[in-house]
């Protein structure tokens, strides 16, 4: 009797882990918070609620003083604003977003997740002669990253590691990547394929 109600007892354990654990994939509907590790992205567990804002700084903030677009910040009960830190991103129960340089809005999701990091620099001056003024021009910095839901492994968006990486896990899309001559404006293109083709481990069949 006791082997038996011990074996009980750990299906009932396995069950529970089992339910707190929800592959993102899966998810009929994303838990709002934060996550402070991928583990927790990918199981859509994340293990900090509270009042969490997004705010967006300013353009010459992040030129001059060399900060990201935006930033996290918890509210509390007498409305102070604290910023958030040590963390690995945040889900509004809408979007999910990754910290990387700023927090970045989740765009695609499937084995390999898509993001695009976005920000401004300054690049050359023009010259004003109506008031003999010279004024920087701030230039849109964009970059396209991936993360292999699987292992967490965060990787730019590009020919490269595309053809090294990626593609190399599905043989017969490879080929046709090779053979592409248009191959280069069409990343997002071979991504979405891959996705389509291929399901992680943690999806089932």
């Amino acid at each position: 009797m006791k082997k038996w109600c011990s074996l009980w007892t750990l299906l009932c354990f396995c069950l529970t882990a089992t339910a707190q654990d929800e592959f993102i994939l899966r998810a009929a509907t994303l838990k709002k918070g934060l996550y402070r590790s991928f583990r927790e992205f990918q199981q859509n567990s994340p293990s900090e609620s509270g009042d969490l804002v997004v705010k967006n700084r300013s353009t010459a903030a992040q030129i001059y003083l060399l900060a990201s677009r935006n930033e996290l910040v918890l509210r509390d009960a007498a409305g102070q604003e604290h910023k958030v830190k040590n963390f690995w991103g945040f889900c509004d129960g809408t979007h999910i977003y990754i910290k990387d340089n700023g927090l970045n809005v989740i765009q695609a999701t499937g084995y390999y997740c898509t993001y695009e990091l976005q920000g401004v620099q300054p690049s050359r001056s023009a010259y004003n002669p109506a008031d003999m003024t010279v004024n920087a021009l701030n230039t849109p910095v964009r970059l396209k990253k991936v993360i292999n839901i699987v292992t967490g492994e965060i990787l730019e968006l590009s020919l490269f590691n595309l053809k090294k990486y990626i593609l190399p896990q599905d043989p017969e899309l490879l080929e046709e990547f090779r053979a592409d001559k248009a191959k280069k404006d069409k990343l997002d293109y071979y991504i979405s394929r891959f996705n389509t083709r291929n399901k992680p481990p943690q999806t089932g069949q």
